[in-house]
């Protein structure tokens, strides 16, 4: 049975509590739902354990926060340590068997090996590597945006792998891809979990349209590039926001396919 995942960030608990409890207490209602959660590094101990608290038996999977995260760099290499050391410590509140963690900037062999080893150095198995796009919204350069770049990580640090469709996109239209073929190398690598929105087709770009919002033919990638346990988190709509119809729409928008 596939499952659906919300997603939000630990310090959206704090923003709007009462949002965040409608929004468990429907994920609870359904035997096919899970949360993904963002653990945003301010976020202190006591606070996931508040929000602990409050998803109680709901499953929660954890991603780390990509706020100045870059293991592509040496030089922030503490820095990176203390980022994946706070998701670590959700990851054990919450008792999630996954970590999602993003390679970092820069094209190159060089930065890729640095991605590989710190992703070594962090020596946790339930870290997955999620594919990014060629360039980021800002025009910066990112690795990790093809499934020979994902693989080269996944054998040399140990980790498993989120496939994040909307990145996968955008990569092969940077790179001149074929998007199936692209699709096709990211899925053979066995994802843990995926990640997904819609978009356009056209533009390289991660916008995180809600779903029928974009022209990515969702029924089609829901179908031949998931497997039939798949965990996929709804990665839909801009920021925090303040209203949970669009994300049960959404839910009810990827079952109806």
């Amino acid at each position: 049975m596939r499952k659906f995942g919300f997603k939000f960030f630990s310090t959206n608990y704090r923003a709007a509590p009462e949002l965040v409890e409608e929004s468990a207490a429907f994920v609870a209602s359904k035997n096919d739902m899970f949360i993904e959660l963002s653990a945003i590094t301010e976020t202190s101990e006591e606070e996931f354990k508040q929000i602990k608290e409050l998803t109680g038996d709901i499953e929660v999977r954890i991603h780390a926060s990509i706020t100045d995260f870059d293991v592509g760099n040496r030089e922030r290499e503490k820095q990176n340590t203390d980022i994946v050391a706070v998701a670590q410590k959700a990851a054990d509140i919450f008792h999630s068997p996954t970590i999602v963690v993003h390679p970092g900037y820069g094209h190159g062999q060089k930065y890729l090996e640095e991605t590989a080893r710190q992703f070594k150095m962090f020596h946790d198995e339930r870290i997955l590597v999620e594919n990014l796009p060629y360039f980021d919204n800002n025009g910066d350069e990112l690795h990790g945006s093809t499934a020979d770049e994902i693989a080269y990580i996944m054998s040399e640090s140990g980790c498993g792998f989120c496939f994040d469709f909307s990145h996968a996109i955008c990569a092969a239209l940077s790179l001149n891809i074929n998007i199936e073929t692209q699709l096709k190398h990211f899925f053979a690598l066995k994802p843990t979990v995926y990640h997904m929105c819609d978009g356009d087709l056209n533009i390289a770009k991660d916008v995180h349209d809600h779903f029928g919002d974009g022209n990515f033919p969702l029924k089609h990638y829901l179908n031949a590039y998931t497997d039939e346990n798949a965990h996929i988190t709804m990665e839909t709509g801009h920021g925090f926001e303040r209203r949970n119809d669009l994300k049960i729409k959404d839910y009810q928008y990827l079952k109806s396919l």
